[in-house]
């Protein structure tokens, strides 16, 4: 992949989710599209690219949705560095292993923004339980549709760089 085409991928995650995801709602949970993709791209890509994608993503995240400058990064950093430590335990299948990191990192996620939100801004109302799960179990949905997408970019990438035995 690289880090040029996770920063752009980032910054396009990024503006979907500060523009059209931020207008619907499942169970009362917004869509965390950057978090998907980072959660994705750290466990099919590594996590260089991760990285690149969350610190990308967060500061768009950040400009696009008027928060804090550096909130989503922090947390963002903290669900790769999570799932990056996770990737020996993820790593057999990685389409359920994204799946299962979304729905896993994503209530630490929700908890750390809320955190952060409080701590940098004036205060805010407080997450439910209902919310947590809520929250979880869209981004799982997404990550079970997102998934395949990152692994097909992968298997292509390594397709053309397979160099044939008989040219």
């Amino acid at each position: 992949m690289g880090p040029a085409f996770a920063a752009v991928g980032a910054g396009v995650a990024a503006l979907l989710e500060a523009t059209v995801a931020s207008r619907y709602q499942i169970v009362g949970a917004q869509l965390q599209i950057s978090l998907v993709f980072a959660v994705a791209v750290t466990l099919v890509y590594g996590f260089e690219e991760g990285m690149v994608w969350a610190f990308v993503g967060g500061l768009c995240i950040d400009f696009f949705a008027m928060r804090p400058l550096g909130s989503s990064v922090f947390e963002l950093l903290i669900a790769v560095a999570l799932t990056a430590l996770a990737e020996p335990l993820l790593s057999r299948s990685r389409y359920f292993g994204c799946v299962a990191a979304a729905f896993v990192v994503t209530p630490i996620f929700l908890l750390l923004s809320d955190v952060t939100t409080g701590l940098l801004r004036t205060s805010a109302p407080p997450l439910q339980l209902s919310s947590l799960l809520g929250g979880a179990f869209a981004n799982a949905i997404v990550a079970a549709v997102v998934a395949p997408l990152v692994i097909g970019l992968k298997r292509r990438a390594e397709n053309r760089e397979r160099v044939l035995w008989w040219r």
